[in-house]
């Protein structure tokens, strides 16, 4: 099965696969995919060189041009990615998990350094909604081991474990240990990526407002036939429309990206009703695929069950892990609302101008690949954000206190309401020191979504 994605990475799983004889099976496979396909394949070293009995996953890695991803601290961070299709346990495989998401934060007590975490989300229905985990909690402890939280083997065995958590001392950087939960096994949980939908009234401006977490058209990503969330997108915006929604604030925060025909629903949604129909976007394949070049325009109003919102600015809430299909949509509501229209509140965006095609070959050779087959351009044939998007409002959510989302005590939210009505609210508590630094960075992983926090909240 081929599909195209604008995302940070993909993941599947899936149970009793056949496997190959051996590794250069898989291998052969690889290579012969990447060298017609991948974007940079006149980069790949020539094929006398290369080991083809050798682990897949190294051997992928040798084929890989250092354009493709991003240069981090910590070593080069890959777009293309490889995926073994086996049943092992995952924190975010929405098929074996515990349901909820955090960001990774290195401490200093005295001359000790510990890993502790903020949880930023948890999916319903999930072991850690029904263990009362909540976002904004602090986790310093896993199964009684304090700072171990960065050792993922203990989370993605699948078993029951606990968690001892805290929270911030008001007006302070200390962490006071509150309480101790233990999560059950983990199981099937829903990844919706609509984790929260409101509308605030001020006046005559009715303010949508969608914390929207990845670009997925189904409950099966890898299923081209599966649009259960793109209808309810579609419903959703129904609603908003018919509340009167003037203003909207789309919260993307840690949207990494996916699906490139949801990217071109969300759009078509949220953009003027006369650049309907027009062009959404333009996709460019390497020189072996030139007759693949597209131009994907944004659908029609009878498309988008008249859900059109006919906005005439947005305001895009972002992390440094929005990226990719993300991104495009920012670049692609440019245009047509213009550049001061489209106002950015948060982190500066990762900056990923390229897509990847999925080869599932799971059945045959228990892989999924997932190279970088195109760059992504919006009508004018623009993608000026290699760096990424920095935001009109720079605000860095860590150096606060975690409130829900749709939360008008949330500084990201709050300040987009206060761009759009003048109000002032107040946030739930004063920023940390100005003196912290706090600095965090994409972790490219299998399933995984983190963030990794740096710095010293002493």
């Amino acid at each position: 099965m081929i599909s195209v994605l604008l995302a940070l990475l993909a993941a599947c799983e899936q149970d009793d696969i056949d496997t190959p004889i051996t590794d250069n099976d898989v291998n052969q496979w690889i290579e012969q995919t990447m060298r017609e396909h991948y974007l940079w394949y006149d980069e790949m070293p020539d094929r006398n060189v290369l080991d083809f009995n050798a682990d897949p996953e190294s051997f992928f890695y040798t084929l890989l041009s250092d354009k493709d991803g991003k240069e981090r601290e910590e070593g080069h961070l890959y777009f293309s990615t490889l995926e073994r299709t086996t049943s092992t346990k995952s924190i975010y495989n929405p098929n074996d998990s515990y349901g909820f998401d955090f960001a990774i934060s290195t401490v200093r007590s005295g001359s000790e350094i510990y890993n502790i975490a903020v949880v930023l989300y948890v999916l319903k229905d999930s072991p850690a909604e029904e263990a009362g985990l909540k976002r904004g909690d602090w986790i310093f402890g896993v199964n009684g081991s304090l700072g171990t939280i960065h050792d993922y083997d203990v989370l993605r065995s699948g078993g029951s474990v606990s968690l001892q958590l805290a929270k911030r001392r008001e007006n302070s950087n200390e962490l006071v240990a509150t309480r101790e939960i233990t999560i059950g096994a983990s199981r099937a949980v829903e990844d919706t990526p609509f984790l929260k939908d409101s509308v605030y009234r001020f006046g005559d401006r009715q303010i949508g407002y969608l914390m929207y977490n990845h670009f997925k058209s189904g409950l099966d990503e890898y299923d081209t036939e599966d649009k259960t969330y793109d209808l309810y997108l579609m419903r959703l915006f129904e609603r908003f429309k018919s509340e009167g929604v003037n203003e909207f604030v789309l919260d993307l925060r840690y949207n990494g990206g996916g699906s490139v025909s949801c990217a071109q629903l969300l759009t078509s949604l949220l953009t003027k009703e006369e650049a309907l129909g027009k062009p959404f976007c333009l996709l460019e394949y390497n020189d072996k695929h030139t007759d693949d070049n597209t131009s994907l325009p944004l659908l029609r109003t009878t498309e988008v069950l008249a859900g059109n919102l006919n906005l005439q600015r947005i305001f895009v809430l972002t992390g440094n892990t929005t990226a990719s299909a993300s991104e495009l949509l920012i670049n692609a509501l440019r245009p047509y609302l213009g550049d001061s229209n489209v106002r950015l509140i948060g982190k500066q965006t990762l900056g990923k101008t390229v897509g990847m095609t999925v080869y599932d070959e799971s059945e045959k050779y228990g892989w999924i690949l997932s190279p970088v087959t195109f760059h992504v351009y919006n009508k004018n044939r623009e993608a000026n954000y290699g760096d990424g998007f920095s935001p009109d409002i720079p605000i860095d959510e860590f150096q606060y206190e975690l409130a829900d989302f749709g939360d008008l005590s949330e500084p990201l939210l709050a300040q987009a309401i206060q761009e759009i009505t003048g109000w002032s609210g107040e946030w739930r508590s004063a920023p940390l020191s100005s003196s912290q630094e706090v600095r965090y960075e994409p972790l490219f992983r299998l399933g995984d979504n983190l963030l990794l926090l740096s710095g010293n909240p002493d």
